[in-house]
């Protein structure tokens, strides 16, 4: 592999990781958006023997921020200089959209469905850490390059 190829590959490779950041980022004000608008509704709704809704779907979100994450481990194997491009992107959109739905159905059921503002709270604070986690580093190119120069 030529060092210019190297160089524009190396430039294509910033551009996803800006792109999927910039995704990334939009999910999660767009969490964090839902939550302020639940937020203005919460004390309308409360509705008795609900409780253990609210915990089940906190546990879903709290068991969902480890699967993404090797989720995203397992689709990273799949990446290599030839297909980088969508398989990154892959990779990190789909752990992405598994968040979010987790987070979406932990906030929309604690402060829309049934009242609960301590468990969206902890809520969205996971939901954000979860997506943290799951941004994609510039750094994994070099990982790439090797992944190469062993094949």
């Amino acid at each position: 592999m030529s060092k210019d190829s190297l160089m524009v590959k190396q430039v294509s490779f910033v551009i996803v990781v800006r792109r999927i950041r910039l995704l990334g980022i939009a999910i999660t004000v767009g969490i964090i958006a839902i939550y302020g608008m639940g937020l203005l509704v919460v004390n309308n709704n409360v509705k008795e023997n609900f409780g253990i809704v609210n915990l089940i779907t906190l546990i879903l979100l709290i068991l969902s921020v480890p699967l993404t994450l090797f989720l995203n481990k397992l689709l990273l194997k799949k990446v290599n200089m030839s297909n980088f491009q969508d398989t990154f992107f892959s990779a990190h959109i789909i752990p992405f959209a598994v968040l979010d739905f987790a987070a979406l159905f932990c906030i929309t059921t604690n402060l829309f469905v049934n009242g609960n503002i301590l468990y969206a709270s902890i809520a969205v604070i996971i939901s954000v850490a979860g997506m943290i986690l799951n941004f994609p580093k510039e750094e994994y190119f070099e990982i790439l390059k090797l992944k190469t120069d062993l094949s």
